[in-house]
């Protein structure tokens, strides 16, 4: 693939790819300073994963939310802000992101920010399982449903007790 090509599709492979390169170049026939270049186009590429996760983060933990305290005045504003977040990390997403993305990491810390915001107003969180029961994909879905994607939380959350 080109590289201009894959800046546009896969902006973090292009990073890995762009830093291993300029790593790659002869260091007597230049005055670049190629490691701290290197390290900085690597750096933008973490930023991306640190960004797709944390916002894959936010969408879990509203859909914690809709699954537990369905009947919370809420949860209108739980529904949008889900699928505003879900969007914004459709659109920030590149496929050399999938095997960086930590989901059960994400999946946990979801969990534990949603038990946290709703013991705020004394609502426990019931038992869910240790593994997200939303794929990457579902999550990363345009046409993702936050209703839909929160039944699946909540019957999750049913099964476990």
């Amino acid at each position: 693939m080109d590289p201009a090509e894959q800046h546009d599709t896969d902006f973090y492979r292009w990073t890995q790819d762009q830093a291993a390169l300029l790593r790659a170049l002869p260091r007597a026939s230049n005055r670049l300073d190629m490691e701290n270049l290197a390290e900085e186009i690597e750096d933008m590429g973490r930023a991306e994963i640190k960004e797709v996760s944390s916002l894959l983060r936010q969408t879990l933990t509203h859909l914690v939310k809709i699954a537990v305290d369905r009947d919370a005045p809420s949860v209108a504003q739980w529904v949008s802000e889900a699928s505003g977040f879900q969007s914004d990390a459709v659109l920030v997403y590149s496929p050399g992101l999938r095997q960086r993305l930590d989901l059960p990491k994400i999946w946990k810390l979801a969990k534990r920010n949603a038990a946290d915001a709703l013991g705020e107003y004394g609502i426990v969180v019931p038992p869910l399982p240790e593994e997200c029961p939303l794929t990457l994909d579902q999550l990363l879905d345009p046409e993702f449903s936050p209703r839909g994607a929160a039944a699946i939380v909540a019957a999750c959350a049913i099964s476990v007790i």
